[in-house]
């Protein structure tokens, strides 16, 4: 019995050096964004996620219209979401993404490589840990669809017709307007599509939400397991679900003191998010939302 364990306590403490051994010298000690990893581990990671993207591209139907075309709003858009990583034709990306790493990949070489439901793939749902966000619930699909097929049309595009289309373009564009047209919310939200909404519009870079994965002693802004129970929102508004919906929408306006944000969230997506958090409250047995004392 005795030379079994000792057998065991050997082939664990085996696998626990080697383990080591390929952390160290696999370069994954190194944090810094400073040095790449190995070389075979980045080419394992992209095998990997060209081989996941394939199969969950599978599932995006390509609109029967979609053709790859460079015009005065597609290139609007690139421009306000994009370039800033990605960079354009003759222009760089902004210093902040030549410090990320991996660095974003240009763009001419992914419309090369990679059909269009992949390229709105990775508009639409991101890419964790690579600084690639989603445009999921921020982005209405017809925009989506139009920054892809501006990415399919890069390879062609020069950097005087890039800027040419860009002078052309509007000069207020923002396509959070046409979010509401493509989500629609029944009257008392959709506590499921709230809790993805919370996490695309990062509420966590703040707050612990209750069945989101998050940072669990995160001391920004207060836990919001109990907002669907007070009795105020923020402290100025009875709670309802109305006011809910007002506060996520635009907390300056309800409050000009308060450090949150406004995310541009639509009245739609802010719904939904209220409807997650009376959610968490019902679970818990709570009266909600709390009945306000006169």
């Amino acid at each position: 019995m005795r030379g079994k364990l000792r057998l065991a306590l050997v082939a664990v403490g085996s696998l626990v050096t080697a383990g080591i051994l390929v952390f160290v010298l696999g370069g994954f000690y190194n944090l810094t964004a400073v040095q790449q990893h190995p070389a075979w581990v980045f080419r394992a990671i992209a095998i990997v996620r060209d081989a996941i993207v394939k199969l969950e591209a599978r599932e995006v139907t390509v609109p029967a219209d979609f053709t790859p075309i460079a015009e005065s709003r597609n290139v609007a858009l690139y421009q306000k979401h994009c370039v800033q990583c990605h960079g354009a034709p003759g222009v760089a990306p902004e210093e902040f993404a030549l410090g990320m790493m991996p660095v974003p990949s240009n763009l001419v070489a992914a419309a090369r490589e990679r059909p269009p439901e992949e390229i709105y793939w990775f508009i639409d749902y991101g890419l964790k840990m690579s600084g690639m966000p989603a445009w999921n619930m921020r982005m209405s699909e017809a925009d989506m669809w139009r920054i892809t097929a501006l990415v399919e049309a890069l390879p062609a595009l020069s950097p005087v017709e890039y800027k040419d289309l860009l002078a052309a373009a509007p000069q207020q564009l923002d396509a959070m307007t046409t979010v509401e047209e493509a989500v629609q919310s029944p009257p008392a939200g959709d506590p499921e599509r709230g809790k993805t909404a919370m996490q695309v519009h990062g509420c966590l870079q703040c707050h612990v939400v209750e069945g989101i994965v998050g940072r669990p002693h995160l001391q920004v802004g207060p836990p919001l397991d109990d907002a669907g129970t007070r009795k105020y929102i923020a402290g100025v508004l009875p709670n309802t679900r109305d006011n809910m919906v007002r506060w996520i929408m635009d907390p300056q306006e309800v409050d000009p003191l308060s450090a949150m944000p406004d995310l541009g969230v639509s009245k739609d997506l802010a719904r939904d998010m209220a409807a997650y958090l009376y959610s968490i409250a019902d679970q818990e047995g709570a009266d909600y939302p709390p009945p306000i004392a006169d």
